[in-house]
């Protein structure tokens, strides 16, 4: 059985060894995870096509389709931000919850921690990304949880029906405290979660807080509302009409 060191990763060291172990592009493994009961599909212009999920866990939407090139921090936030993606605005980055009082990376092989291998995923203390690759998606981190030994099976297995999921670097939107020209990351191909340099240039996904289709109404809602206009503007004319009559 292999053993990992417990030295900290630097940036251009981590960048370094990940880049040699990106896995193929996965697919949806069902019973793998939660994903075909927590993420539920949402067809957000309705033309007959998945475009978003909506997950019941976090009380958030993911945007189907990641991006399919990379960006530098900045440009990923306001991709996600700015976008108006199905006609519909209000996105962002998913964001990382850190569990230090100021912030900083409490590094670690062995889990339990926001930062390092197997950080912590649950629907309280964990991130988004992290909820989605572990919980949702059922993959498993380079290192077995608890311990500092390499975990067979580990990677980007599992996509479920995500489009240009990529086991590579994925941005989060949360800053890291200490230093401005940092941000949090998470990788999907060895399950860790640290912070890196705003101008490398990464993967990003979109997330929105909530449901979208309770900001998006069903086709019966707008002939719903069109008819109450309708009969709101008939009882208008008759009311106008009775009003002459008795004049």
């Amino acid at each position: 059985m292999r053993k990992l060191t417990t030295k900290t990763f630097k940036t251009a060291a981590l960048l370094g060894a990940l880049a040699m172990v990106s896995a193929a592009q996965a697919a949806g493994v069902p019973g793998q995870g939660t994903w075909e009961t927590t993420l539920q599909a949402r067809d957000i212009d309705k033309d007959g096509t998945t475009d978003a999920f909506y997950d019941t866990e976090l009380n958030i939407t993911w945007l189907r389709a990641g991006s399919t090139g990379t960006m530098d921090w900045g440009t990923a936030k306001a991709w996600a931000e700015n976008g108006n993606f199905f006609g519909l605005s209000g996105w962002r980055l998913p964001t990382t919850h850190v569990t230090t009082p100021d912030g900083s990376c409490d590094y670690s092989y062995t889990g339990g921690t926001s930062c390092g291998y197997n950080p912590l995923s649950d629907k309280v203390n964990g991130s988004e990304m992290a909820h989605l690759f572990f919980q949702s998606l059922g993959n498993k981190s380079y290192v077995a949880p608890g311990t500092i030994n390499y975990q067979p099976g580990y990677g980007l297995s599992n996509t479920g029906d995500f489009q240009n999921l990529q086991s590579k670097f994925y941005w989060s939107g949360t800053e890291f405290a200490s230093e401005s020209d940092y941000a949090w990351f998470f990788h999907t191909n060895v399950g860790l979660q640290s912070e890196l340099a705003k101008h490398f240039s990464e993967y990003a996904l979109a997330v929105r807080d909530g449901d979208v289709t309770a900001a998006v109404p069903e086709p019966q809602s707008y002939a719903l509302m069109l008819a109450g206009l309708g009969l709101m503007g008939f009882a208008a004319r008759r009311r106008n009409s009775n009003s002459n009559k008795q004049q």
